[in-house]
């Protein structure tokens, strides 16, 4: 069964999903964040540019957004078009964009570009993709594009007539906003990562939802009702309560920032990170097995394939993945094992392909790459280190803090606290924080001094308590 956990702080928000007491995938959303990913906006093109075979666009944001064209477009200096974000802006370059708006629904993905109907790859069931094609056929005729989406399993003609409806009025609303006005205009917002994810992903596999926010809960509850009004039971709210630590995440996210992964057999894996690429090493350890070599072998490497799976997703790991399985004579060993890893990998909705064994018998796997990884919010590079080890970050060190604070002000009647902290974390937060301290005050009720102490380490902080 599934469980779904919500932890909402000033600094950020995050979803961690466990399956089974294992945390499997953690999303988090960082306050400061703009994400603009599935946004719709009316664009006014700035500059063609026929040899790049792409256009600058603005859309009302500080960097002009990148629009990839055809050869035969007909786009011109000047003109409204009406764009879809499909990436983030990233370093010097803007947001990248997409002329084809797509809308997302609970069962459907609605096109209205294009005419063809296509099914998730997910659902393998002939009869059942024959079913809903037909329905979905019947509903939309040549009219639009549709893409039926997993979900839609066992879904009946009316579930999926209600969800192209209101997919189809939400696009008509947008394409009158587009006509209203002049210059660059946002049409249409994605849901917050939590709402989308509670929207698509909830069923009757999960067993419950805990939140820590009466506005997180009510806004989700609205979500629910929408689906199904049974799902109500599922949702908890436990408010002044370390909500992460109550379901051991915390402690699973710690261990997921680590090189080393422990198996249960008592192998392990080392996972390096580096900007290219990311490196796993799969070791026996401690793991003797039978007296037979090969077979100890491939059991070890075939509990990496499922540790791996759920690392992977975990630590969201993309781009290139080469992993160093324990070398097995036996050929067909090789094949079942990649087989199994397929297997294992195709439980993420994140697509991965498994490129299959170089010539010094390394495996290649590809896995898209949307969002930085857990690490890049929770560590960041040690300066005295010179950039070879990693330290808690300043991400790590304000959502620690805060959580800190709310449990002073449930089991204290202390107002006013002084934290602190060394120079140099001291210096970053005053130089870029103090936004979150205040709404961290204001939030709890108390007054916070900051302090530098020299004594205390980098990730490190004291707090000293005021009558």
């Amino acid at each position: 069964m599934k469980k779904i956990i919500i932890e909402t702080l000033v600094a950020s928000e995050k979803t961690a999903i466990i399956e089974d007491d294992k945390l499997v995938e953690l999303l988090i959303d960082e306050a400061e964040d703009n994400k603009l990913v599935s946004n719709i906006y009316r664009g006014i093109v700035k500059n063609v540019k026929a040899g790049l075979e792409a256009c600058f666009v603005d859309i009302g944001m500080e960097k002009l957004a990148y629009l990839p064209l055809k050869n035969d477009s007909n786009i011109k200096s000047g003109m409204d078009i009406m764009v879809q974000v499909n990436k983030d802006a990233v370093g010097t370059k803007g947001p990248k964009l997409n002329l084809e708006v797509s809308l997302s629904g609970r069962y459907l993905v609605y096109i209205p570009s294009n005419d063809r109907i296509t099914i998730s790859n997910r659902l393998q069931n002939e009869e059942e993709r024959f079913r809903l094609k037909k329905i979905v056929k019947s509903l939309v005729g040549n009219d639009c594009g549709i893409i039926i989406r997993t979900e839609a399993q066992g879904c009946t003609q009316e579930e999926l007539e209600k969800d192209f409806i209101e997919l189809k009025t939400k696009y008509d609303l947008i394409c009158k906003e587009f006509k209203l006005g002049i210059g660059p205009k946002p049409l249409y917002k994605e849901l917050s990562t939590v709402s989308k994810y509670i929207n698509d992903n909830v069923n009757e596999d999960v067993e419950e939802i805990v939140v820590n926010d009466t506005e997180k809960y009510n806004e989700i509850k609205n979500i629910l009702k929408s689906i199904n009004k049974d799902y109500l039971n599922k949702l908890k709210l436990i408010e002044n309560q370390d909500i992460f630590d109550l379901y051991k995440v915390q402690s699973q996210i710690e261990k997921a920032l680590n090189r080393k992964v422990w198996l249960k057999s008592g192998g392990y894996l080392i996972i390096d990170k580096t900007e290219a690429l990311t490196v796993i090493d799969v070791n026996t350890g401690k793991f003797t097995g039978s007296s037979n070599r090969e077979d100890t072998v491939y059991k070890t490497n075939e509990e990496a394939c499922i540790e791996i799976a759920r690392q992977l997703r975990l630590r969201d790991i993309g781009g290139i993945i080469i992993i160093d399985f324990i070398d097995m004579i036996k050929k067909k060993n090789k094949e079942n094992l990649l087989k199994f890893l397929n297997y294992h990998l195709a439980k993420d909705k994140r697509k991965s392909e498994v490129l299959g064994l170089t010539r010094l018998g390394l495996v290649e796997v590809a896995r898209r790459r949307e969002k930085n990884s857990i690490s890049e919010y929770y560590l960041e590079e040690c300066n005295v280190c010179e950039g070879n080890s990693f330290i808690k970050s300043i991400n790590y060190i304000m959502d620690d803090l805060e959580k800190e604070i709310s449990r002073i002000k449930s089991h204290t009647c202390y107002n006013q606290i002084t934290v602190e902290f060394n120079p140099m974390v001291l210096s970053k937060i005053k130089a870029n924080k103090m936004d979150l301290i205040n709404k961290i005050e204001n939030k709890y009720g108390m007054n916070i001094w900051l302090k530098e102490d020299e004594k205390l380490s980098y990730e490190k902080y004291k707090i000293i308590f005021i009558s």
